[in-house]
């Protein structure tokens, strides 16, 4: 339905299998498995069938083009951060668990997770709030645990799905990106909100965000060097702290 911004968006995730020693094969039974789950709680749950996730994504690609600025909160905001933010006709986009800053959830459009955001995920998903969640080679039982428990809210949250496959994979997406920070801005972009339009808050190079989930700092350092990588390719990297 929408390409990425530009093709080496989708690129990069080769390149990042090979310096990371993953394998695509992983990457695809994963995306596939984890559309198959979500197709399988659609038969009770309409809000997830493919037509109700279509409309979804149309629905938040209008609202995010009809905002004066997209705001886009990284690992690393603070919620001081977000408190003193001027948020007349502007919309959020969370990366994962960065969620858990905002207090207040009425100008979050969305947010973009490989289901790492623990507790702070939970808590938007039952809210309802539109998750852009991600499916890769080593996070099926993370994906498996959220959409069993998302599917028994009261009001589960709307769904997109996306893969980082080079393959046109049915009933998902690949926005391009790596990491939940710049896969959120690689989302943004794909929706054809303008680079001038889009706000970094709380991107870091230099430390791992106090909104990351669990994870071994020097991995997580070595993944934030593809993230800075991806941002500066579509001239963001100056919102990244150094």
């Amino acid at each position: 339905m929408h390409e990425a911004f530009q093709q080496s968006l989708v690129d990069v995730q080769s390149e990042v299998r090979a310096a990371f020693e993953w394998t695509v094969a992983s990457d695809r039974s994963s995306a596939e498995a984890m559309v198959a789950c979500v197709q399988n709680h659609a038969a009770m749950l309409p809000v997830w069938r493919n037509a109700a996730r279509n409309q979804t994504l149309e629905h938040l690609r209008s609202e995010l083009l009809a905002a004066k600025e997209v705001v886009v909160l990284g690992a690393a905001v603070t919620e001081s951060e977000v408190e003193s933010m001027d948020m007349d006709e502007r919309l959020i986009i969370a990366a994962d668990g960065s969620v858990g800053a905002l207090s207040d959830r009425s100008k979050l459009a969305c947010v973009v997770s490989d289901f790492d955001g623990g507790v702070h995920l939970d808590g938007a998903a039952g809210q309802g709030t539109v998750m852009v969640v991600h499916a890769h080679g080593d996070n099926p039982v993370r994906w498996l645990e959220c959409l069993n428990t998302w599917s028994q809210y009261p009001t589960p949250p709307r769904l997109i799905l996306t893969h980082q496959t080079p393959e046109v994979l049915a009933n998902a997406h690949n926005f391009g990106g790596f990491t939940d920070g710049d896969r959120a801005v690689c989302f943004a972009l794909a929706m054809g909100v303008a680079k001038e339009n889009i706000r970094l808050v709380g991107f870091a190079l230099n430390m791992v965000g106090a909104w990351s989930a669990t994870t071994v700092a020097e991995r997580k350092l070595e993944k934030l060097v593809w993230m800075n990588r991806i941002l500066s390719s579509v001239g963001l990297e100056d919102a990244v702290a150094k």
